[in-house]
């Protein structure tokens, strides 16, 4: 008894020791980088003084409302504590921490051993979830909800004699968890379909009886389609997408050099996940085994959207399949702790932690600005005497969420700096500062076609991926 609960106690510990390690890398430097492009337009969007009816234009307008559902999650945030970006940030931070525990206790389904605690570790230091925990977008809600849907869905298939009682409310809220997902992102469903071909392979081919499990995947798709047709309508007639058709090299490393930091690291997981999933394909790949799921999620997250990129246009890039970690984590933990050879498993396991430790130690602590550094061009601007700011670009809306964005930072706000919009008569001027979001200018920071493009250049500062360029009369 008391040797039971000595063990109950280290399992509590041990958890608390892998939440307090993924809650300090994601609170850390939380807000280390400014917002790049797609952050500032969640932030344009998500404006608390907004009308709801204001809110959904301004969505239509920038993605034919494609994100409304997090942008008015967004929105109900900011009202309740700050319209602030650095406020922001703990958004997702929230979500990516929750992912953790919830990450955990998936695994403890699958398997009653360990295996729960290898997740934990590896998932808790992962870079790039860590990264997804501090950028104001949907990606770290996705993959919180993606366990969700999973943890119900596996609750929902166990035993008939063991949660008939429950059955209902299980399905209750793995419906409802699972249509959350599809609207957040419509990627979302290759959980759904993975699902749906499992329990159709297990009645075909394993005669069980789970026509109710079917039924209750297949209401998901028809709730979608009552709620979010238009929006359906409105991704499927996109037809100038930015995503580029994948190249050879992708069928190397399937993102798992993004996922895992670098090349070397992808190498090291695909080829541990690899050689695991051989060693065990009898036990993974029996229809009824909740693991083959997970390698249907793995083959689905790719296949259905390189299949969608031949008959369209390319759809596919690593971030839109963050929830493809999950079963990746789980199947590695689980099957290196299953191997019967010691010296074999603890290579591997040293392997695995040795360089996840080393590579995100590296990530993490020597971390370098990959997005436009907003807040610096804007302290340099407010120790000048010109406080006048227009924005360069020839989209009216990226101009609006430029501004907005600029406007909420707090040193604007302290100094007094005022954004003119470019329509404005500068012939009062004598002065004026250009500010040059570089990417959305594809690096062409002149100030052409602007009024004052024939004055002289004074002043002129350069941060990453930003230029501020003063002119005078």
């Amino acid at each position: 008894m008391f040797a039971n609960k000595k063990i109950f106690k280290d399992k509590i510990i041990f958890f608390l020791i892998i939440i307090s390690i993924a809650f300090i890398l994601r609170i850390y430097n939380l807000n280390f980088e400014d917002y790049w492009f797609d952050e500032q337009a969640s932030f344009w969007v998500a404006d608390p003084s907004l009308t709801f009816s204001e809110t959904l234009e301004r969505g239509k307008k920038l993605d034919q409302g494609t994100g409304i559902v997090f942008n008015l999650l967004l929105k109900t945030f900011f009202s309740l504590f700050d319209y602030n970006p650095q406020i922001g940030r703990y958004f997702p931070f929230t979500f990516g921490l929750l992912s953790i525990p919830a990450l955990c206790y998936l695994t403890l389904q699958l398997k009653q051993d360990k295996s729960y605690l290898l997740v934990g570790i590896l998932s808790s230091i992962n870079f790039y979830l860590i990264s997804y925990s501090q950028e104001v977008r949907v990606y770290s809600l996705v993959l919180l909800i993606s366990i969700l849907s999973l943890i119900l869905f596996f609750k929902l298939i166990e035993k008939e004699n063991e949660y008939k009682k429950k059955k209902y409310f299980y399905s209750f809220f793995y419906i409802i968890i699972s249509l959350f997902g599809v609207c957040l992102h419509i990627f979302f469903f290759i959980i759904i379909f993975s699902q749906f071909i499992f329990l159709c392979l297990n009645f075909l081919f394993k005669e069980k009886k789970i026509i109710f499990n079917i039924l209750c995947v297949l209401v998901i798709p028809i709730l979608y389609l009552l709620l979010m047709y238009e929006n359906l309508l409105a991704q499927m007639g996109i037809k100038d997408f930015w995503i580029q058709q994948v190249n050879l090299d992708f069928f190397y490393n399937f993102f798992f050099s993004r996922f895992f930091g670098s090349k070397i690291m992808g190498a090291i997981y695909l080829l541990v996940l690899i050689y695991l999933v051989y060693i065990n394909r009898e036990k993974i790949f029996n229809l009824g085994d909740k693991n083959f799921l997970l390698i249907l999620i793995i083959f689905f997250s790719y296949a259905l959207p390189l299949l969608y990129s031949l008959y369209k246009q390319p759809i596919l890039t690593d971030r839109y399949i963050i929830f493809i970690l999950v079963p990746i984590f789980i199947l590695i933990s689980v099957f290196i702790l299953e191997i019967k050879n010691s010296k074999t498993k603890y290579i591997i396991l040293t392997i695995i932690l040795a360089s996840s430790f080393a590579n995100n130690y590296i990530e993490i602590f020597n971390r370098k600005k990959t997005k436009p550094e907003f807040n610096k061009v804007i302290e340099y601007i407010s120790k000048t005497k010109v406080k006048d700011i227009v924005i360069k670009t020839n989209l009216d809306m990226i101009e609006k969420m430029t501004i907005n964005y600029s406007k909420n930072i707090l040193n604007s706000k302290k100094n007094n700096i005022t954004f003119l919009n470019s329509k404005f008569d500068y012939s009062e001027l004598e002065n004026i500062w250009l500010l040059c979001y570089k990417p959305i200018n594809n690096f062409d920071c002149s100030p052409k076609p602007y009024a004052f493009s024939n004055w002289e250049k004074v002043d002129n500062v350069e941060y990453k991926l930003i230029n501020a360029s003063l002119y005078k009369k």
